[in-house]
This record gives structure tokens, sequence and C-alpha cells, in this order.
């Protein structure tokens, strides 16, 4: 995303819990900065610059000041900023932090360029300026070839602007707010401080705010909350406080977030090149049976747009099957393998980038028919049943390795069900000590078994094939002094969603013989005992030829079309259910019923004439038009368009919507709208669209005061004289207009629809 500084409140903020930095008053757990020296080697290697809190306005689970309060008892936590107890801790805790050696580097965090700025805390509400004075002087003092920075959680905090100890003032906006922050921008640099927007809410950002943010030489930096990367087994972290970034987005709107921050990311940072990064292949990380059917999950891979899954049934060398027709996303894992043979599977993904290019492969992961086969990352405890508190998680690239200290004993285990075969893999060297191999069939007493060892370069795996009642399986370390880190576990067990027979009974809507369908609602279905997927095929033939839609794997018991039916139009849908054993359609499938009328726009969606405003846009080329909701004209209940309009000496004021979603209309003979004009002679109202990038427009006269329903023949539109001409294509509705012409007035619109 082009970016070139990075805000991490949790690399220098962490106390109050066991794995932190600072678990308890006057404890620090050196074992805590392990993944932070590992982030700072990785942002230096990548070039990248870190702004670092100390502390947090928050007690979240990183802890923050709050948790020192507390530690000290104070009754207001706002007396952290006056207690000489609290002022003493405080700088306790950094000069732990800004004195601590990365072995990775070799520098005291201190001394290391990366780090381009201490910042003094997270959204501190409170500070006083005799505070940020005092905290300034000192970070400064300990680390006088790094920045000073300060802020709090709204608006620009008048201590760290007056302070001299003080380098960056940092200002945080939800929303995102370019005027805002172009003002905030001035009065800081106009101090002699440098600016930053250290938080702002990623999706509200619009491109013409990153273009006038690039432009004012005031902003030196806009970092967007907040970016989440992969989780662990598959997809995305995710976060719930509605500015989560994924790249490259989860949805339409995120990508349009990310493509406008990225854009600004390079503005700003002009023409500073970073570090090529090295691609990382996803890691398949479960094949397991869904009713039989294979599901395969994978973590992705940072930069990649989309993946491509393959298959080979004769084994990891292939050849390869490649399944997806279209390329999936990090959010469509778990993958659904809608064609599972009944035979031994492999499986591997491709990352690629946003032209299709392979950019890495995964290893291959397969499964029999009846297995399910899963991988432990070891990226947190969370899949082991117990392990020693001797064990030490180190980074390892993008995966970890986990060992014990040097001469301690340690064990790790993991509950086992049914299980076929477990693989434990490790890093190995000359002199190091592979653990040995325990199982248990109650959990309390473990028995050694004999594992076989497997070496091919630095990596030794140790196999076992669990005997049959296995409910867990161990690994112990004896004390050694250089101790093998394990680097990852395969486990295969029984498959536990199994289909040995055909998908039971199921019911498909709209019903045979159904009419008036709305052309938008989704397709539904009853659920089918021991599915895996539904496959939906929607055809105009009924023999189900030439399909308008054709899609499997589906999970759910709906399927919203990505364009609406056409209007007065006959279908025919089957839905079919599938598992490994079989399928079955649903009854009375294959099933016809036939389409009403297409609502163009009712209204009923804008909260309020801003919204109805912001939706159809004024041609500026034309006279003003006043647009608002009206409840009182409107065909039945509900809230019409009501229009004041002026055509002045252009001769018409025209409305612009561009279409959230093209619209088919293509079953469609008339265009029907309910009109209201207010009675003033010699004036008509132009209705435009465009169907396939091309124009298309019908005058009607707009005459008397009483409302009426028009309906104008979708035959009788033509090109405008100025438009290109072409022949008229109904499928792809993308833009649609209002012209009104004559004298000034006003005018009613309400129930757009296509229809018979």
């Amino acid at each position: 995303m082009n970016a070139t500084v990075v805000r991490s409140h949790t690399l220098g903020t962490s106390l109050g819990c066991v794995p932190c930095i600072h678990p308890e008053p006057g404890e620090f757990n050196e074992d805590a900065f392990a993944p932070i020296d590992f982030a700072i080697a990785r942002a230096r290697a990548y070039g990248l610059r870190l702004i670092v809190p100390l502390t947090d306005q928050w007690d979240y689970y990183h802890g923050g000041y709050p948790t020192m309060a507390k530690w000290l008892g104070l009754q207001d936590p706002e007396d952290f900023y006056t207690d000489p107890r609290a002022k003493a801790a405080y700088k306790e805790y950094s000069r732990q932090v800004l004195n601590h050696r990365n072995p990775y580097t070799g520098l005291r965090y201190k001394d290391d360029p990366t780090i381009m700025s201490w910042e003094l805390g997270n959204e501190l509400n409170g500070m006083t300026r005799d505070w940020v004075d005092e905290m300034g002087a000192y970070l400064g003092k300990l680390a006088p070839r790094q920045l000073i920075s300060a802020g709090r959680q709204q608006g620009v905090d008048s201590s760290a602007l007056a302070s001299p100890d003080v380098d960056i003032v940092d200002v945080h906006y939800y929303p995102s707010s370019a005027v805002t922050m172009a003002a905030d921008a001035a009065r800081v640099t106009g101090r002699g401080k440098v600016y930053i927007a250290g938080e702002h809410g990623s999706d509200s950002l619009t491109a013409a705010d990153a273009l006038t943010l690039a432009d004012d030489p005031n902003v030196t930096g806009v970092l967007s909350w907040s970016l989440f990367g992969h989780a662990d087994d598959h997809g995305y972290v995710q976060h719930d406080d509605g500015f989560t970034l994924h790249y490259p987005g989860d949805t339409a709107a995120m990508r349009t977030d990310v493509l406008a921050n990225t854009a600004l990311a390079r503005m700003i940072g002009g023409e500073r090149r970073l570090p090529a990064l090295p691609v990382t292949p996803p890691l398949i990380t479960s094949v397991t049976k869904r009713s039989g059917i294979n599901e395969i999950a994978w973590r992705g891979t940072a930069g990649a747009h989309t993946y491509r899954v393959q298959r080979s049934v004769r084994g990891a060398n292939g050849p390869w099957t490649t399944l997806t027709t279209t390329p999936v996303r990090d959010i469509d894992t778990p993958w659904l393998d809608a064609t599972t043979p009944r035979t031994q599977a492999s499986y591997r993904v491709s990352a690629l980038d946003r032209a299709g290019r392979t950019l890495a492969t995964s290893v291959p992961l397969g499964a029999g028919p009846s297995q399910d086969v899963e991988v432990d990352t070891l990226q947190s405890w969370a899949r082991m049943s117990a392990h020693s508190d001797s064990l030490r998680r180190e980074p390892d690239g993008d995966g970890v390795r986990i060992a014990p200290r040097p001469r301690a004993t340690a064990h790790a285990a993991w509950k086992v069900v049914r299980a076929e075969a477990f693989t434990a893999r490790f890093a190995t060297r000359a002199g190091t000590a592979l653990p040995t191999v325990q199982v248990t069939r109650d959990g309390t007493t473990w028995k050694q078994v004999k594992a076989v060892r497997s070496t091919t370069g630095g990596t030794t795996t140790l196999r076992i094939e669990p005997p049959r009642g296995t409910e867990g399986v161990r690994l112990v370390w004896a004390a050694a002094p250089r101790p093998a880190p394990l680097s990852g576990i395969t486990l295969v067990r029984e498959a536990t969603s199994v289909a040995t027979a055909p998908p039971g009974a199921l019911r498909q809507n709209p019903g045979d013989g159904a009419t008036g369908v709305p052309v938008g609602d989704p397709l539904t279905w009853t659920a089918s005992e021991n599915a895996a997927h539904y496959a939906v095929v929607l055809s105009t033939n009924a023999d189900l030829s030439d399909p308008v839609i054709n899609v499997t794997g589906l999970r759910t018991t709906s399927y919203r079309p990505p364009v609406n039916l056409r209007p007065n139009t006959t279908y025919h849908l089957q839905v079919t259910a599938v598992n490994g054993a079989g399928s079955r359609s649903a009854d009375g499938a294959p099933a016809s019923f036939t389409t009403g009328a297409l609502t163009v726009d009712d209204f009923e969606e804008y909260p309020d004439g801003a919204a109805l405003s912001a939706a159809y846009v004024r041609n500026p080329g034309g006279g003003p038009v006043a647009l608002s909701l009206d409840s009182q004209h409107a065909d039945g209940g509900g809230h019409a368009l009501r229009a004041a309009h002026d055509p002045g000496s252009p001769g018409y004021a025209g409305i612009i919507r561009t279409l959230p979603t093209a619209q088919d209309w293509g079953g469609a003979r008339n265009l029907r709208l309910w009109a209201r004009p207010d009675g003033t002679d010699g004036r008509s109202l132009t209705v435009q669209f465009v169907a396939a990038g091309i124009y298309w427009e019908k005058e009607v006269p707009l005459t008397g005061t009483d409302s009426t329903t028009i309906d104008i023949p979708l035959a009788d539109f033509t090109n405008p004289p100025w438009a290109t001409k072409g022949p008229l294509d109904l499928t792809h509705i993308t833009q649609l207009s209002f012209y009104f012409n004559g004298q000034a007035g006003t005018t009613w619109i309400d129930s757009i629809t296509a229809t018979d």
C-alpha cells in the first residue's frame, strides 16, 4: 500500500498481563521482547519507519496508563500525570524499553533509526503541559537521535503543540476530513512542529481528499486506521470497530478505500523506493471433509490479490488440474472442491497478483477419501491441549519455531481423535536433540512410542501412526544444550463429516408456476440433510440449456444473482443438494416462474433529502434543481422525489443518477413512472438512460396538476443528437436521468419501473 511509516501500539505498550514486558509492578519480562524484536528487524529490512507509543489512554488487553494507576492505588487515573510515583514508574518502563538490545539488529531500541519516533502515548487526553515537558525531555535525553511525538484522541493537543520537547504533533480523525486535517496541519506547522494524522477512519477517505492532502506541504503523513493481516489458519484477522482494512479489500467499498489510501501514501511518500518484499507462498492449513466433500483452507500471501486452486489425483508431484474457473479471494476460504473425487486428492494453492500472474505456490497437502488433514502452524498455543512454560516461540520467516530454553525440559501435547498419522517437523543441524514422542489413551498415562525419522536438508520429521484409542500425542524434550526447534505439526485423522447416502429432500422457491416474482429477490431453498453444498441452475429454456446462472459450491440456502433477473420473463430453476455420496434435486425441479416488473427506484431507500441529492446529482450545465423527499405527494404511501427546478437560460435543468449496480431491463417493454406537475404551462420531461454505454432519451409532456402514470415504450427511446449511435441493449442499464424543460416549477416523480 506504499506505506513508509507504521504506527503500532503493541510494539511499545505492554503491561499488566503475564506475557507482557511489564507484567507486575517491579517486574520486567525479557522474553516478551522476542516478537517485538522480530517485528522491528522486519521493518528495518523492509525500509519502514516506526512510531511507537509508550502507553495508552485506553485500558486494552496490552495495558496503558490506567494499569499503572491501579498498581499505585490512584483514586483518579488522571493523577497519573501529577503523582511523582506514577511519573517515576512511566520513566522506568520507558527506560527498560528504550535500552533493550534487539538480538536481530544488535542495536538498542533507542539507537535504531527504524524507530522514527517515540510517542508519549496513544490518545492521551489528560496530558498536562508539565508532564509533556518532563517526559518529552526525559525521552529526548535517552534517545537523542529519535523524534518525540504526542497527541490526543481528537483535535490538536495544546500541551504537545506548546512543548519545546515535542517534535511531532499527532492528530486523529473519525471520520476522515481533508478540510479539518488541512486546518490542523497549518496550525501545527505554524508553531514549527511536524504534523501527522496518526489515525484516520480509512473508510471515509475519498480520492479527492487524497489529492488535497498530498498537495498540502503542511501534511507530513496520513496513517489509516487500521490494517490487519492474514489470520493464522485462513482468511484475515477481523476487527469490529468499523474501520478495518484488509489488502486488497474484502468488498468493493473496501477495495475503493484501499486504492484511495494507497494512492495517498504514494503521493506523500514521493519517489522513495522501498526494498522489494519477499513473497511468502500460501500455506495450506487443512483439507477436511464437509459431508464427504473436501474443504481447503490456507493462510494467504501478503500482497496477493487472488488465488488459484489446483488438484492432483496422482500425488504431490502432479499432474495438476485447475479447479477455480475464476480466482478466489482470501475471504472465500475455506474453499469447497465441488468435484471432490472418491480417491486420494492433493491440493496446491497459488497466490496471484492483480494481473493474474503467479507470485508463489504452496507446498501440496493431500487427503484420502475418508481423511481429514490439519496443520498446526504453531502461531499460537490454541491447537495444543497442553504445553510447558519453558517452551519459547521464536519467529522464523513467516512462521515460528518452538523449543525449550537450552538445558531445560519441556513438552507440548495435542488432543487427537481417530488419528491415523501424526508428523512433527523440526529444524535440525548437527548436535540438536530431538524430543521423544508419547501417546495416551486416558489423558493421564503416557507411553513412549517409536517414531519414523526422516531428514532432508535441514529438516527432520518424526512420524507415528497412533494406536487405536489414542486420545493424545505429546513431544517431550529432555534437557539438552541445543534442543531441536519444532516448526510444524501435521495430523491425519478419520474424517468427521462423511456421507453414506445422498442428501435429503429439499424445496426451492420461487415455486412452480409463480408469477410476479420480484426481479431482485434471492433464490431460496430449504436445507437438505447432510448436504455439503448446493448447485443452482437458472435458464430461460425448459431444458436448462444456455443457463443465465450456473453456480455450485453454495453453502447457504439462498443465492442472490449478481444482477437482477429480467422483468416479465419466464425462468426455469433447479437447485441441487450435493455431498460425497451423490446429489438430489429439489422436489419438482426444474420448476418455472415468471418475474414481474423491475423497480428502478421508488425513493424509499433514502433517509433524507441530502441522501437523495447525493444519488441524483445536478447536471452542472443546466439550471438549478433543489431535491427533497415528499410524503404528501407520492404514489400511494411512502415518499416521492420532489424537484424544484428552473431551466433558465440553458433551457433545461437535469438530475443524473448512476445506478449502484447495473440493471437488466431486457424483458420489459415500457418504462413506467408516476408523475405530478404543478400546472405550469409549456413544460416537458425528458427521461434519459445509459444502456451498454450508449445514451437514449424520450421527451414527454407535463401538463395540469393531476398525478398520472406515464408508460413510455422502450422502443420509442432514441439516441440524442450529440450522442454516439448504437443498438439498444437493455441488459446493462447504468444511469438514469431526468431533464425538466420549459418554465420554472416543481415536479414530483415516484414508482419508476421497467415493466411489460
